[in-house]
């Protein structure tokens, strides 16, 4: 933990105001859910909640399933990180920042092919990049959590990858709600 020097009063409604310089750092925006937590010596820890990431061994299941049957590379991600992935090189992906492409592709909450080829960004901030993709989001009562990326290195996919992105999307969304 690395102290910032910064001091804020709580107001008279029990809140605090954390600095913009923090929020964009840590890519904390407006809505974004905040876990509460308290240490011994009197301490107050904040922690950007996902339930992606309390999905933790389901959405590896689920991963590993996907990848079992389609035999594509698969990622479950929450708005920031891969949190699983199976298929080829998977460890190169687990906890890789998504770019803020990827967010927006999430939020439009639709379920699509899309190729790097028309795209002037990258899939991640770090790692090699993907040329074809399938992303379906993750919602969980009107809310986005994530997504499913599904991909491979012959970039050949099609209606049954989304499909499969989509159901297994809205199966995680059942599991938040």
């Amino acid at each position: 933990m690395k102290a910032t020097g910064v001091v804020r009063r709580i107001d008279e409604l029990g809140r605090i105001v954390i600095p913009k310089e923090i929020r964009r750092t840590l890519r904390i925006k407006e809505g974004t859910p905040l876990e509460i937590y308290s240490g011994d010596s009197g301490e107050l820890y904040l922690k950007k909640y996902s339930p992606i990431v309390e999905l933790g061994e389901l959405s590896a299941e689920v991963c590993e399933s996907i990848f079992a049957t389609t035999n594509n590379n698969v990622l479950v991600t929450n708005m920031e990180t891969v949190i699983s992935a199976s298929g080829t090189k998977k460890n190169n992906y687990i906890n890789i920042m998504i770019d803020s492409h990827i967010e927006r592709l999430i939020n439009a909450r639709k379920t699509q092919i899309v190729s790097m080829a028309d795209e002037n960004t990258r899939v991640f901030t770090e790692a090699e990049n993907i040329k074809l993709y399938v992303i379906s989001p993750i919602i969980a009562n009107g809310d986005v959590y994530g997504s499913i990326i599904i991909f491979n290195e012959a970039n050949n996919l099609g209606e049954t990858e989304i499909r499969v992105a989509s159901a297994f999307a809205e199966y995680l969304g059942r599991q938040i709600s």
